[in-house]
């Protein structure tokens, strides 16, 4: 079996091997990010309700408003009859706004989104 020249590994296999570990660790970090963000928001809401955990928050319809510094999207308890609630979550301030009247929300999010 021929082996392959050492210039091909220097030009060819060692830097395509180094682009696929840095895009791993580019998007890797980008969906462990956005995990951790989802858990925060379902936490923040957790505490404005008395009897719901942080795990019993359903998320949904998430979008990214002011270049990144909130996220608006629905929300809902799984033990609650109602359906999905609107909310606006303040990522600089770590603030949930669930008062979708309130000026915080509408300047952000506006209500024919998620209506």
């Amino acid at each position: 079996m021929k082996k392959l020249p050492r210039p091909f590994y220097f030009v060819f296999a060692i830097p395509l091997l180094g682009c696929a570990l840095l895009g791993a660790t580019i998007f890797g970090g980008q969906a462990l990010s956005e995990t951790k963000e989802g858990f925060e928001i379902q936490r923040a809401i957790a505490k404005t309700m008395p009897s719901a955990s942080a795990s019993m928050v359903e998320l949904a319809n998430l979008e990214e408003v002011r270049v990144g510094y909130g996220i608006c999207g629905t929300y809902r308890v799984a033990d609650s009859d109602k359906g999905f609630k609107s909310f606006f979550y303040d990522t600089a301030k770590h603030q949930i706004v669930l008062d979708v009247n309130s000026r915080q929300f509408t300047s952000n999010c506006g209500l024919a989104a998620f209506c």
